[in-house]
């Protein structure tokens, strides 16, 4: 069954990832805010709704130790000093997310710090946490939509599409820093620290593609290439234990998976415009639930055929 013309403007906003977002009115927005007290959570929302950066600012204002707030601070451009204050802040209130200090490492080198930088880089060495916050943003948003009178599928999708994700630019600038200096490691004939850090480039992208911090697919994405430029310093044929094998052999596995999940993306966006509402609502929760490229596989395999 062909979707209602009424839907297919949402339905197009999920083929562009959002590109074409509209904010909800304002009155849909501060009665929101007044129903759920301005918590962290409804202003956040109003956020990913297409609200003003008056919300993010207030929401750091009235909920400044919250680490949902200081993620989304990171899309904030204003002074190094201002952004040092938060990352130590988001640092400290959430101690095992490596995300933190992540992207506290890619300002240190921005600032012409390495050695603060490589702290941080050995300080998300040690921790296995990665929290983004992704299905916290989908949820609280989802939830701002309904009550702004959308349909349950157009608030699963409007939400889904329009989740931010600040880190992402930030940690791609990261491995950037890294393979930069990993070529000034080499070049003094220090091989043993180009490795170390293409070690910490491959845990960074670890925590992209599997975990917590694979919940999207162009988080996946990015981590094979963060981990393409944390390697492509070393030596092409050379065994390395934590890879298991040859940096050019890792490179072509990098290549196929980049591969396989565009083609996914593809059939997922040919089925897209004429799936039907319930399908559609089944894809967005296991979205939701499992993470897009598992929710893709999944629709792939019930509707591929034989």
């Amino acid at each position: 069954e062909a979707p209602a013309a009424s839907t297919t403007n949402w339905r197009q906003r999920l083929l562009t990832d959002g590109a074409d977002d509209e904010p909800l009115p304002r009155e849909h927005i501060e009665r929101w805010l007044e129903l759920n007290r301005t918590n962290a959570e409804s202003l956040l929302a109003a956020l990913q709704a297409g609200a003003g950066k008056e919300y993010l600012h207030q929401a750091l204002t009235n909920h400044p130790n919250d680490p949902r707030v200081l993620f989304s601070a990171l899309s904030m451009d204003d002074s190094a000093a201002a952004k040092r204050e938060r990352l130590e802040r988001f640092k400290a209130v959430a101690p095992e997310n490596a995300l933190a200090d992540y992207v506290s490492a890619r300002e240190h080198f921005k600032n012409g710090q390495p050695a603060e930088a490589m702290q941080d880089l050995v300080n998300a060495s040690q921790k296995t946490g990665f929290q983004d916050y992704m299905l916290d943003a989908i949820q609280n948003c989802e939830e701002l939509y309904l009550a702004a009178g959308k349909s349950s599928t157009e608030a699963k999708a409007l939400s889904c599409c329009s989740a931010r994700l600040p880190h992402l630019g930030q940690l791609k600038g990261l491995a950037q820093d890294m393979a930069a200096l990993q070529r000034q490691y080499l070049a003094a004939g220090d091989a043993a620290s180009a490795e170390t850090l293409a070690q910490y480039g491959v845990q960074l992208s670890q925590h992209l593609t599997t975990g917590e911090g694979s919940r999207a697919l162009i988080n996946q994405l990015v981590g094979g290439v963060v981990e393409r430029m944390v390697l492509s310093p070393l030596a092409a044929d050379q065994n390395y234990d934590f890879l298991q094998g040859t940096v050019s052999d890792r490179l072509a596995q990098l290549d196929a998976q980049k591969a396989a999940a565009k083609e996914t993306a593809k059939f997922t966006n040919e089925w897209l415009p004429a799936a039907s509402e319930a399908d559609l609502a089944n894809y967005l929760e296991r979205f939701k639930l499992y993470g897009e490229n598992a929710a893709m596989a999944w629709l792939r395999q019930r509707h591929a055929g034989p």
